[in-house]
């Protein structure tokens, strides 16, 4: 393959490995010095890489479920065409594909009544400028402020808001949902075998009173629940007494009580563990966030730990978020990847979650691969590649690292990655949400998945039409099982070359930053670092 060649059939004398050493142990000696012991110096042969709830290693013994449907609920699927993708065993007792995950979002009701008469305000003209002409920017503007009192964090590449897309719901009539909205549609999908939930925002779920409310409920209905957090709550005295949760007055008191839920996993956001560095991608400071991020982060994660979060006999509860993944901590990431595996943490990255505030994030990262010198001279020392050649040639040297180290740990081997591809979550066990859930959003819409863009919507109004009907006539309910897709919805052929992904994703083009060519890519860059290896060794 030509382009193969071109990027690393001239490898000869090169240092085709991404991380000097040097780097390598300043990152980690910042690692070492938070004190956090190691639980595995060699992996149990079950060792997977995911959190409680992300993936299903008992998938195809567990894929259907039987289910006593009501009587609308049969005519439902018959009016829209979908009995016939059931399997009729006696009455109304068909089998179904289970909705085993949803990706869900959630707010306090406060914020949710204050963002829901936004429409109200606008139709008696308060949003209105000059000559009674609408300025939508004053609107989104309030949105925004109404945002921020969601968060603690004012991070430029946010995964979560997007004024745009929540104004138009509003304007368009969508009441968003509430907890006891989302609650009701998490009881209909523990009949179709719901088993997790992951809490992606808006903003801080730890600002929401009622918090620990929701957590009994979740436990009593006997779901899994990722929570996606900066951890600043975690981190910080002040921040946790301020969230108001009786007899919590330290971040201590805090993740001790968050512990007596063995259904509650953690991923914290992790990018990097230099200051500066961090600070800057959770936007210190600004507009009312708060400042020295790092130092509460690592003092979330300690405590964390003390409360046995990495606890392996409570399985995977504990993951670092490393997105989005940038040139600036790729090098970084892959050190933490290996530190955090030794010590029962997952790391969670995705280059790069193309979302929110974030969704312009492929052009700035491919305008790094025209402009730095640095990362010209690293990839291209020639400078006869373009910048998406340049960019795809990062993301596989990236990735190959990481399964470097993943083999050199033995969590997993070059035979296993070529028989089952590798995931978009680097290093880690694949993302199942494309085949076993939906992405449920405060007005209602449901999503393919959080990797969203415009066209991978399976339901304007989740309210529209029963959970049952919605999951099997979504996208996902269809998906193949031998799917190797890394990310549907975020790929995109950004060289020109013939890749074949499969034949049940669609790839959309407006938006994208996974390449299609990632997987063989990774896999070329991967057989040369280990032979590279081997050659060293003799």
């Amino acid at each position: 393959m030509y382009y193969a060649n071109r990027m690393y059939g001239n490898t000869k004398g090169a240092n085709i490995f991404m991380i000097t050493n040097l780097r390598k142990q300043e990152y980690l000696k910042r690692l070492m010095e938070l004190g956090i012991p190691e639980v595995y110096q060699t992996f149990p042969k079950d060792f997977h890489v995911d959190v409680n709830g992300w993936s299903f290693v008992d998938y195809e013994e567990t894929k259907y479920i039987d289910v006593q449907l009501t009587d609308s609920e049969v005519a439902e699927l018959k009016e829209h065409g979908l009995l016939d993708k059931v399997h009729h065993i006696s009455g109304n007792v068909y089998k179904v594909k289970r909705l085993r995950t949803l990706d869900i979002e959630l707010a306090s009701d406060s914020a949710i009544d204050a963002m829901n008469t936004l429409k109200k305000r606008f139709e008696q003209g308060e949003f209105k400028g000059q000559n009674d002409v609408i300025d939508m920017d004053a609107l989104k503007r309030e949105f925004a402020g109404m945002y921020r009192t969601t968060c603690t964090q004012r991070c430029p590449h946010c995964f979560n808001q997007e004024d745009d897309f929540y104004v138009r719901k509003i304007l368009d009539g969508h009441k968003l949902l509430k907890w006891s909205d989302m609650k009701q549609i998490l009881s209909e999908a523990k009949k179709i075998g719901l088993e997790s939930v992951k809490f992606l925002g808006i903003g801080e779920i730890f600002k929401i009173p009622d918090l620990f409310s929701i957590l009994d409920d979740l436990r009593q209905m006997d779901i899994k629940i990722g929570i996606f957090t900066k951890g600043t709550a975690l981190g910080d005295d002040k921040i946790a007494k301020d969230c108001g949760y009786e007899g919590v007055e330290t971040a201590e008191e805090l993740v001790r009580r968050l512990s007596e839920y063995d259904n509650v996993s953690i991923l914290l956001g992790g990018n990097s563990f230099v200051p500066e560095i961090q600070d800057r991608m959770v936007g210190c400071g600004k507009d009312g966030g708060v400042t020295s991020y790092t130092e509460k982060r690592d003092y979330a994660l300690k405590l964390l730990v003390k409360y046995g979060f990495n606890d392996p006999a409570k399985g995977k509860r504990l993951a670092l978020v490393a997105a989005p993944v940038t040139p600036e901590v790729s090098d970084e990431t892959v050190v933490m990847y290996e530190w955090a595996m030794h010590r029962n943490i997952t790391v969670i990255t995705i280059p790069t979650m193309v979302s929110g505030k974030g969704t312009d994030e492929l052009e700035w990262l491919l305008g790094q691969f025209e402009t730095n010198k640095e990362l010209i001279s690293r990839y291209d020392e020639s400078n006869i590649m373009t910048r998406e050649e340049r960019y795809v040639r990062w993301l596989a040297d990236f990735y190959s690292d990481i399964y470097m180290s993943a083999i050199n740990m033995g969590i997993t081997d070059l035979d296993t990655l070529k028989k089952e591809g590798i995931s978009g979550y680097a290093g880690a066990a694949k993302c199942q949400q494309m085949h076993n859930g939906m992405y449920i959003r405060l007005p209602g819409t449901v999503q393919e998945c959080p990797g969203r863009c415009v066209g991978a919507e399976i339901a304007d109004d989740i309210r529209d039409m029963c959970l049952l009907a919605t999951w099997i006539g979504s996208k996902n309910y269809d998906r193949k099982d031998d799917c190797r897709a890394l990310c549907a919805v975020k790929m995109k052929n950004l060289t020109g070359t013939d890749v074949k992904v499969c034949d049940c994703c669609t790839v959309y083009e407006n938006v994208g930053s996974m390449p299609l060519e990632l997987e063989r890519d990774t896999l070329i860059a991967l057989e040369q670092k280990i032979s590279r290896g081997a050659e060293e060794n003799v």
